[in-house]
Order: C-alpha cells, then sequence, then structure tokens
C-alpha cells in the first residue's frame, strides 16, 4: 500500500507550525480578557469583570470540549458499525481527539473558580447565598459540592482520556505493525466505550452548563449539547481536510465522496440539534411553570433575546437550506463555507447557554469574548498539531483503507 503513494502528502506541511498557533490563541485570550474587564454586569456580590470573565472562559471552553468529545464519538461510531468508508478521513479525528487531556488543563482555570468560594459561575458554591429550596436540596445530599463535582470532573477527563489513549495508541501500533488485532480490540471495546460515553458527556453536560442554573433541569440537555458537538465536530474536520489538501496533502486519500458524506453528517447533525432544540423549548413552553421557564426568561431579556431569536435562522433554517444539496455538499468552496458558518453558529450557541447569567449583554465585551473563543478555537489547533506532527495523517496499514480508497456514494 506504501508504495502506491508518496509518504510526503501523509505529513503535516512543514509550514503549520504548533507553537505559532498557540502563541496567537494566547495573544487572543489575552486580549479578550482585557477588553471583558468593560463588562457592566447586575450586582451579585460580585465582581462584574470576574463573573464576566469566567462565564465567558466556560463558554469558550465547551466550544472547543464539545469538539474534541464529537471526534471521540465518532472514532467509537465507526468502529461499532466495522465502516471501511472512512478510515483515510479517521487519523483526524483520532488527531482531534487526542487534545482531550490536553484540554482537561484548560478546566482548572474552572476548578480554579470553583474552589475560591465565588459563586460565580455556580451559584451553590455559595450556599449561603442559595434560597431555593430544590438548589439547597442538591447541596445538601453532597451533589452540589466543590469537592465531588472536582471529583466527577476528574472521572469524566479520566474516562475520556482512557479511551482516547486506548483506541489512538492501537492506531499508531497497527502503523507500525498492519496486525488486524488491533482492529479487533477496538471493534470489541467501541460498544462499551459508546454506553461510558453517552452517560459521562450527559453528566458532563449537567454540572458543567445545566448547573449554572441549578433550580433549571431538562433530560435531554446532555443530547442538546451532544448534538451542537457533533455537529462542529464535522465542520471543524472538513475545514482541516481541505486546508490540507489546499498545502498539497492528503489528496489521493481523501476525496469528494469523503466530503460528500462528511457534508451529510453534518447536515444531519444540524437538523438533530433543531429537532432537540425545538422539543426542549416546546415542553417547557407547553408546561408553563414558573420553576422551569425562567431558564428561558434570562436568555430573553437583556439584549440577549436578539441572538436566542438568531440561533434559530442562524444554526437551523439557513445552514438546512444551504445545505441540503447534493451538488453543494460536492462542492469544495461551498462545504468550506458551511463548515465555517456551523463553527460560528456553535460558538453563538455555547455563548446563548452560559454568557446570560453573567448579567445584561454588552457589546465590548462581548467582542472580547468573540476574540476569546477565537483564541481558545486556535489553542485547539495548535494542541491538534501537535499531535499530528508526531503521526501520518493516514493510516496506511489499517487492513479497512482500500475500501475507502475505493469508496463512492451512490447516484441516487
Amino acid at each position: 500500500m506504501t508504495s502506491k503513494y508518496d509518504l510526503e502528502t501523509i505529513e503535516l506541511p512543514a509550514k503549520w507550525k504548533a507553537s505559532t498557533l498557540f502563541t496567537l490563541g494566547l495573544i487572543l485570550v489575552f486580549i479578550g480578557a482585557v477588553l471583558g474587564i468593560f463588562m457592566k454586569g447586575q450586582g451579585s456580590g460580585e465582581s462584574a469583570e470576574f463573573k464576566h470573565l469566567i462565564h465567558s472562559y466556560l463558554a469558550n471552553f465547551m466550544f472547543i470540549m464539545t469538539i474534541a468529545l464529537g471526534a471521540l464519538f465518532f472514532i467509537l461510531i465507526q468502529f461499532v458499525s466495522r465502516a471501511g468508508w472512512s478510515t483515510s478521513i479517521r487519523r483526524i479525528a483520532e488527531l482531534l481527539m487526542w487534545t482531550i487531556p490536553f484540554l482537561a488543563v484548560l478546566f482548572v482555570p474552572i476548578l480554579v473558580a470553583v474552589w475560591s468560594g465565588r459563586s460565580v459561575p455556580y451559584e451553590w458554591n455559595a450556599p449561603e447565598q442559595v434560597h431555593s429550596s430544590v438548589v439547597k436540596a442538591k447541596i445538601d445530599i453532597g451533589y452540589l459540592t466543590k469537592e465531588w463535582f472536582t471529583i466527577r470532573s476528574v472521572l469524566y477527563f479520566g474516562l475520556w482520556t482512557a479511551m482516547a489513549w486506548f483506541f489512538y495508541g492501537h492506531s499508531r501500533k497497527q502503523d507500525e505493525s498492519g496486525d488486524v488485532e488491533h482492529s479487533l480490540a477496538r471493534q470489541k471495546w467501541a460498544g462499551p466505550c459508546i454506553m461510558i460515553f453517552a452517560l459521562s458527556v450527559s453528566f458532563a453536560a449537567f454540572d458543567w452548563v445545566m448547573s449554572i442554573d441549578a433550580d433549571w433541569y431538562s433530560t435531554i440537555f446532555g443530547v442538546y449539547v451532544f448534538a451542537a458537538g457533533m455537529m462542529a465536530f464535522f465542520a471543524t474536520m472538513i475545514l482541516i481536510s481541505m486546508a490540507l489538501q489546499n498545502a498539497g496533502k492528503v489528496r489521493a486519500f481523501i476525496s469528494v465522496e469523503h466530503f460528500h458524506d462528511m457534508g451529510k453528517f453534518m447536515f444531519g447533525f444540524i437538523m438533530f440539534w433543531s429537532y432537540i432544540a425545538f422539543s426542549q423549548l416546546l415542553l417547557y413552553w407547553y408546561g408553563n411553570i414558573p420553576e422551569e421557564t425562567y431558564w428561558f426568561a434570562v436568555r430573553l431579556k437583556d439584549g440577549w433575546q436578539y441572538l436566542a431569536y438568531a440561533l434559530i435562522p442562524l444554526h437551523f433554517a439557513i445552514p438546512f437550506l444551504g445545505t441540503i444539496s447534493r451538488h453543494v455538499r460536492r462542492h469544495r468552496l461551498g462545504l468550506t463555507f458551511w463548515a465555517a458558518w456551523a463553527i460560528v453558529v456553535h460558538w453563538l450557541d455555547m455563548t446563548f447557554l452560559v454568557m446570560p447569567n453573567a448579567g445584561p449583554a454588552n457589546f465590548i465585551a462581548l467582542v472580547g469574548h468573540f476574540i476569546g473563543g477565537a483564541g481558545m478555537f486556535a489553542i485547539f489547533l495548535s494542541l491538534f498539531l501537535v499531535r499530528a506532527a508526531k503521526a501520518p495523517l493516514v493510516p496506511m496499514k489499517d487492513p479497512r483503507l482500500p475500501e475507502a480508497l475505493t469508496y463512492a456514494n451512490p447516484l441516487l
């Protein structure tokens, strides 16, 4: 297999430097933090600037964390289904997945904020300020405490890192030996890992985002976050694959058929996110119980209502119409545009989930929040490049690679 292809085309472009991108990311995050001090929040017993900054950091962290988790799920699904078509693009997903251990380090500032005893971003962290009997009950049973919050967070990252290490490790060993046993081992464990993934991602979404409003509870909130992350993951993989091909890499391995399928998955998760978001809204609107509708009420005032209403066309209607055509999904420029669109609206979605709890919308601070988000995304990509510089971009000795190289979508 290797003799038929120029191995230089499966190496990272020499000009792609992780250190440069990481430095750029740090600069952007710093600029975003400086602009964040202009936030004029509501009186809450906490510094308005700190309140904005920690919420902004959490939203931007979730923006990149969900993409990495999407990559992990994609890998699991490929081995459960024994898919061959995706073999030539799977290494890119593996490299995105392997950023998870590094992202655990980026979660440390959230833990520091929790252990500082402040009531932001989580009101339950200052029990003396809690008036809700529902939240007090969750504190009393020990669920919403800084100790158990930390233990669960460490457990989540431990499980995700173990899965990433196992699947990436076997993939790299197969690069050396070509032994089919490495594929069989991943097939064996992919099913149980999906169950672990589903539970851990749901509980992480509950703990990290939903507990900002600890009074409010949605059983499908974890599914909402998962759907958003999957859409953004496919968009990210499309953009990386396009960029690699523009740099003269992996052109013989990733065809229009693969881009078409990645576009189909992105379109599918645009629809799935919309279905979950509407279902969640409809249930609470129909019930019309104040304790349940206040989560939406917070996001429909103080300037945040414009973002809430904008998500309907930006996250659903426009990209739905834009990507429904087969011809768009097979057109390089068109697919690149909609993938970039999906990344931006995913950031808007994470902002919608977190930032209204920081207080009224403030234009300058939101500009800083956006710059900080761009910085976090740059850091995320730099972590991808760190690992990509040490591995071929295609698993050349995977026994299913020939299937991927001859894969074609049906015409109808």
